[in-house]
């Protein structure tokens, strides 16, 4: 009932103002099963910065369809909690850190290595396709971060990824069923960016050779 009562009070607004903003309700969408060669995670301990403030943007329907409506996508804290979720899969223990550790400290602090995971770019699309009893929604999502790690004697890993999400699914009342169409894409995005940047960092040889594992196992 509240979530109906919010709609039709945005409908009201809408209807003076020229449309309804509705918020994306994104969740963390871990890749909590990461391809890796090693049957053990990376040993010691990393700090993690995360970078996620490329990952907000509002989302504007493509077409005439529920063109007047947009759809506020933040997937910030979502991003840093998946990210977060992900790489304590693959590391022995994580330290999360506001900004990046420099070499110096890396070593006071008995750690093995900095890992900066820095959001790149996002594109978010959604497209509501009119039917005979009903309306559909398709959205697509793009994700891209970059990932470096840094030991104690320099860089040890440098590499990009990406990840798509597609979802069709129901367009709801008053095109209200947007944001969760998007919502879905932008989980499914999520996680594959993140299985892509974990797969990276677990079977880097270099990390291997610097935690004092230099085969598998």
């Amino acid at each position: 009932m509240m979530k109906l009562n919010g709609i039709f009070a945005c409908v009201s607004i809408g209807i003076l103002l020229g449309g309804c903003a509705y918020q994306v309700p994104v969740t963390a969408n871990p890749d909590l099963n990461v391809y890796s060669s090693y049957s053990s995670k990376l040993p010691g301990t990393y700090a993690l910065y995360i970078a996620a403030d490329s990952f907000s943007r509002t989302v504007k329907p493509t077409g005439i369809q529920c063109s007047v409506h947009s759809y506020p996508l933040d997937l910030q804290m979502a991003f840093k909690d998946a990210t977060v979720r992900t790489v304590q899969q693959l590391v022995e223990n994580v330290r999360v850190v506001e900004r990046p550790v420099s070499s110096d400290q890396l070593a006071a602090e008995n750690l093995q290595g900095m890992i900066v995971i820095e959001a790149d770019t996002m594109n978010a699309t959604v497209q509501f396709i009119p039917g005979f009893f009903s309306v559909s929604a398709t959205s697509t999502v793009e994700l891209s971060a970059n990932m470096s790690v840094d030991g104690l004697n320099g860089r040890l890993l440098g590499t990009a990824g990406d990840g798509e999400g597609n979802v069709e699914g129901d367009g709801g009342q008053f095109c209200a069923g947007g944001a969760d169409v998007i919502a879905d894409a932008s989980e499914k995005a999520m996680k594959k960016l993140l299985g892509e940047l974990g797969e990276r960092l677990s079977n880097a040889p270099r990390l291997r050779v610097a935690g004092g594992i230099n085969k598998q196992g």
